[in-house]
């Protein structure tokens, strides 16, 4: 194996493996405090009554543990201190961004919505043929807890971001820029641990990773955080308490928005393949996500989605 090819073997696999860890350490913080630790603490409390009053606390600390690791771990790269190259988080780059860029973001996120529906719609048909249970979906009730709206909304977009676009593709982004983006998208997406959420994930991550590459990961995560907003109950909870005129008033600047977005993604159709024939990986490098830490976590997740239909894993 070559210098550059046993290079980029090494960093997709640490990367995966950083992936991994934070995953695995949050998955495992949230099993041991629902199965041990909380009913041994409140022995008189029922699994329902504990995961009520405890659950979004539990998922919460769960999540902000595996981050704080993962910032010791990445600690330089995160502080732009890192003695490995270019590699460390860009929270600003060098395109400025322009609000018909953002609108086209925006619009983006419509469509992966629409794509991932569609497939669940599918893959929901097919489970139901095969006399598998369908995937579990949301209530309509919104968020459980402020703590949660919290976690939606500012949280977890902010660790996500800086775990998956802001240390991980930035880690290979010596690779090739296209490479990175694809590379952490895919990730990204496994993550989710849902085929559906898995397929939004990536779609979503393309679009957040060349934000975040070229504007800036403070843009990205403003995209994050839109996204978790808009795509969550909490519009379908809180609009019908608005007077009728104010909710046409917003929808009607809801879908001017989006053709606007949609009409200005499709007139940079050129612009966007010059971007990705320019900055393309060189023959060879995606041969790195068969390194052992890739395979290892997205063939995890995905036994974990497949889960969902599988009767007495529901």
């Amino acid at each position: 194996m070559s210098g550059s090819a046993g290079g980029v073997w090494h960093a997709v696999n640490g990367m995966a493996g950083l992936a991994s860890l934070y995953v695995g350490l949050e998955t495992l913080i949230a099993f041991l405090g629902a199965r041990i630790f909380l009913p041994r603490l409140f022995p008189g409390m029922s699994k329902v009554e504990l995961d009520a009053r405890y659950g979004d606390m539990l998922t919460v600390g769960a999540v902000l543990i595996s981050f704080l690791v993962v910032l010791i771990v990445r600690w330089p790269v995160i502080v732009g201190r890192d003695l490995q190259g270019d590699d460390h988080v860009r929270w600003s780059a060098g395109r400025r961004m322009t609000p018909l860029v953002f609108v086209i973001c925006l619009a983006f996120l419509v469509l992966a919505q629409v794509a991932a529906t569609f497939f669940q719609d599918g893959v929901d048909s097919l489970a139901g043929r095969l006399g598998l249970h369908a995937s579990p979906s949301s209530d309509g009730t919104g968020p459980s807890s402020l703590l949660m709206l919290f976690y939606a909304v500012v949280m977890g977009p902010l660790v996500e971001e800086v775990v998956f676009r802001g240390v991980i593709m930035n880690r290979l982004r010596r690779y090739g820029r296209v490479f990175a983006i694809v590379t952490s998208a895919v990730l990204f997406g496994f993550m989710h641990e849902s085929l559906a959420q898995g397929l939004f994930g990536m779609l979503t991550g393309l679009m957040m990773g060349y934000v975040a590459m070229e504007h800036g990961l403070v843009w990205s995560l403003a995209l994050h955080m839109v996204n978790n907003l808009v795509f969550s109950d909490l519009p379908s909870t809180y609009l019908p308490l608005l007077p009728a005129p104010l909710r046409l008033v917003l929808l009607l600047a809801a879908f001017l928005v989006f053709l606007t977005g949609l009409a200005g993604l499709v007139g940079h159709g050129r612009v966007i393949l010059t971007y990705c024939r320019t900055y393309r990986a060189v023959k060879g490098v995606y041969a790195s996500w068969l390194s052992p830490w890739f395979l290892v976590f997205c063939l995890g997740c995905l036994v974990l989605a497949v889960g969902e239909y599988l009767p007495g894993l529901h």
